[in-house]
């Protein structure tokens, strides 16, 4: 069990990395995921407003989201698996920056990654009780 998770916080460690070092992506391969109860639309200026427990708790949601959407799809092209994989979901309330904070904060802070392997077992449905 324990092997299990800390495989599966690699993977989001390596997954997180490679969405790091990613780049921009066309425009139509942008995932179209949004953290729940924040308005898809909203400027980067709303994020001023946002505490930072929210905005942690934004980028935590949404990626785990994303990574279990892609991880729940069956690919039959590899190519077209690991773009899903690098393709950024939209972080709504974030700004760039933040985005890049926090996927830098996933690498060094270990607490923050645990935090983020919690979510996805939990969005994905197999948090272990």
């Amino acid at each position: 069990m324990i092997r299990s998770r800390t495989l599966l916080a690699l993977a989001a460690l390596a997954v997180t990395a490679g969405l790091a070092g990613c780049g921009d992506e066309p425009a139509n391969t942008r995932a179209k995921i949004a953290a729940p109860s924040v308005a898809t639309g909203a400027s980067p200026s709303a994020s001023a407003s946002l505490t930072p427990e929210r905005l942690e708790t934004i980028y935590v949601d949404t990626t785990a989201a994303h990574l279990c959407a892609v991880q729940s799809r069956v690919y039959t092209d590899p190519g077209a698996m690991a773009d899903a994989y690098a393709s950024k979901p939209i972080y709504a309330g974030l700004t760039d920056v933040q985005v890049e904070q926090y996927q830098q904060r996933i690498i060094s802070d270990h607490e923050f990654a645990s935090r983020l392997t919690q979510q996805i077992q939990q969005t994905c449905g197999t948090a272990t009780k």
